[in-house]
């Protein structure tokens, strides 16, 4: 006998297997798709436009001249390798916990902002340290890194306060080291942007990862239903059959017969009866009774 669905019941199961994968891109499109730059190669950062090593000639050019890569923009999922952090001006922190440091790190001549997550705290301390050491004497070279992945973000006005203030007390020996170039414009060298440590769009990366997860198991779920559509797993119920019930057996009605021997006296007529008989029939299944006599 050939399989097929009950139409009522494979519609509810398209629509099921619909929903799940409505479901699932809402997921992703939330989460800003970001398991696919998570995926991927990061971009660079460079805090100004920079030149490639790549030249112009592949795309058409014939002149030679080196191409240049532009400055990261707000929303690029970027790379970097930190060797030198030079100062922790600002925290974040929730209650009495503190869950963010801003550092100052030197880029391309711009000192940008890198906002590191709670995980990265010990490996952070441990480069500004060995900056620390550089730049006292104490150490000829940094054989340390860190390379990060991020988010590039606009610096919070409050943050950038703080960096301000940082810049300016600490601005005269950092021209004599030359770290920066003399400049009176403080945004010739402190940039405007940051970078958002272990982030993917607005997310961290565990709220991607997570987020990413539950759309899987929506995929997984509508696959499930469509398979079980394609296979005929949607057969009609059979129809459940009535049990009959034995009919109830009438209560026999209990019979009382009463009888009455009576005796007259031939002479007079009168009632001479000394003994009065009861008869009684009872239901089978009950206890007999006795018959009253009565002298």
């Amino acid at each position: 006998m050939t399989k097929t669905n009950d139409p009522k019941r494979e519609r509810s199961a398209w629509i099921r297997c619909c929903v799940a994968v409505l479901l699932a891109v809402i997921l992703l499109a939330v989460s800003g798709f970001g398991i696919f730059k998570m995926l991927g190669t990061p971009a660079d950062f460079a805090s100004i436009e920079m030149p490639s090593d790549q030249t112009l000639e592949p795309m058409g050019s014939a002149d030679g001249e080196t191409a240049m890569l532009p400055a990261s923009q707000v929303g690029d999922y970027v790379q970097h390798e930190i060797f030198l952090l030079l100062a922790n001006y600002a925290e974040g922190s929730r209650g009495d916990t503190v869950t963010e440091r801003y550092a100052v790190v030197p880029v391309s001549g711009k000192m940008v902002t890198f906002c590191f997550p709670q995980r990265w705290f010990e490996s952070e301390s441990a480069i500004y340290q060995a900056t620390q050491d550089l730049l006292s004497g104490n150490t000829y070279s940094i054989d340390s890194y860190i390379r990060v992945t991020g988010t590039v973000a606009e610096l919070p006005e409050s943050v950038s306060t703080e960096l301000y203030n940082w810049f300016g007390e600490n601005k005269e020996w950092m021209e004599q080291g030359g770290l920066i170039p003399e400049s009176d414009d403080y945004a010739d060298v402190l940039s405007d942007l940051m970078v958002k440590v272990d982030y993917v769009g607005r997310f961290s990366q565990t709220v991607v990862v997570a987020l990413t997860a539950l759309a899987g198991l929506c995929l997984l779920y509508a696959l499930y239903e469509l398979i079980r559509i394609l296979a005929k797993g949607y057969a009609p119920k059979q129809a459940e059959t009535p049990v009959e019930t034995m009919p109830e057996e009438p209560a026999e009605d209990e019979e009382g017969i009463e009888v009455e021997i009576t005796e007259s006296d031939p002479e007079t007529g009168e009632d001479v009866t000394d003994l009065e008989v009861e008869i009684v029939e009872e239901n089978p299944e009950t206890e007999s009774e006795e018959p009253d006599g009565e002298a």
